[in-house]
């Protein structure tokens, strides 16, 4: 068995909690993002402000523990390509809230697991079990029923930006199963870096960024918005080492379903009946994957690194 192949199978369980950590932590993290904008920082300015905190804090770690940021030439292609795909898929979902309801930009962003199961046999070059497109159509149904979005006034802007920022997850689960650079702190200094001058691009060009009484007001929330950022990040690279993308797109259905509950806590957002029952085929689709996956991983040959 190759070495990529040993290190999927030996560490999927723990890869599999990682990623249902970072699935947490992104869903909490929506509705502080959107309290930011509410308070007069968009989706650009918040996503160049975790970014600047971010950067220090992996310096001084890498400081710390001694571990090389300098990273193989043949990576930096890659590296590139995964800073690339997650600066669209942050600055697309977080901007697409200023301009469609949170559930309507959650239920297109969350178009990228079925992105994922439709490419992963040309990628992995893995053939999907009939099981594992059942806990998709769980998840799915799932996800329509505890969004439960009103599609009475959408504005075309918000959901070219989630549809944006779907095609960039989906890029990025991918390049994150193969993690340029180690997978570690290297990996993620490299793609924030690259991330920062898009973000700021981004801001620039949608007339920011917001004066510096807007950053004051929203203190809180993009505190809280980029310390839930930071450690689900760091879970997901970690976790996306021993994890296949299309395990890994079932698992982050969760999101959403953490993303609707903390908004009906935080911001005031109504929950239905049929809201939890989606949130419970949400639960029972990733159960269904994870636990006919095994199966999967010992049947089919692992992509190598490129």
């Amino acid at each position: 068995m190759s070495g990529p192949a040993r290190e999927q199978r030996s560490g999927a369980p723990l890869g599999a909690a990682m990623l249902i950590g970072a699935a947490l932590g992104y869903g909490a993290n929506i509705p502080y993002a959107r309290m930011a904008a509410d308070l007069g920082v968009p989706g650009a300015d918040a996503v160049a402000f975790r970014v600047i905190c971010f950067l220090p804090l992996l310096l001084i770690g890498a400081g710390l523990g001694g571990v090389p940021l300098k990273v193989a030439r043949r990576e930096w292609r890659s590296l590139l390509l995964l800073g690339l795909t997650t600066a669209f898929t942050g600055l697309g979902y977080l901007s697409a809230i200023a301009f469609v309801p949170v559930g309507v930009a959650v239920m297109i962003f969350y178009t990228f697991p079925l992105l994922i199961l439709l490419l992963t046999p040309f990628i992995d070059k893995v053939r999907l079990s009939g099981v594992q497109f059942i806990a998709f159509a769980l998840a799915f149904a799932g996800i329509g029923l505890a969004i439960g979005p009103s599609f009475g006034s959408l504005d075309w802007r918000g959901l070219a930006l989630a549809g944006i920022a779907s095609v960039g997850a989906a890029g990025q689960f991918f390049l994150a199963a193969r993690a340029p650079g180690g997978g570690g702190l290297a990996t993620l200094f490299w793609i924030h870096l690259i991330i920062l001058p898009v973000a700021l691009t981004a801001s620039l060009v949608s007339g920011g960024p917001a004066g510096i009484e807007k950053f004051s007001a929203a203190a809180v929330p993009l505190a809280v918005t980029s310390l839930l950022y930071a450690g689900a990040i760091i879970l997901q690279i970690s976790g996306m080492r021993v994890t296949r993308a299309s395990v890994a797109g079932v698992i982050f259905c969760l999101e959403p379903v953490v993303a609707t509950l903390s908004a009906g806590l935080l911001l005031g957002e109504r929950l239905t009946a049929l809201q939890y029952i989606g949130g419970a085929l949400v639960l029972a689709g990733i159960m269904v994957n994870l636990g006919f996956g095994a199966d999967l991983r010992r049947k089919a040959p692992v992509a190598a690194a490129p």
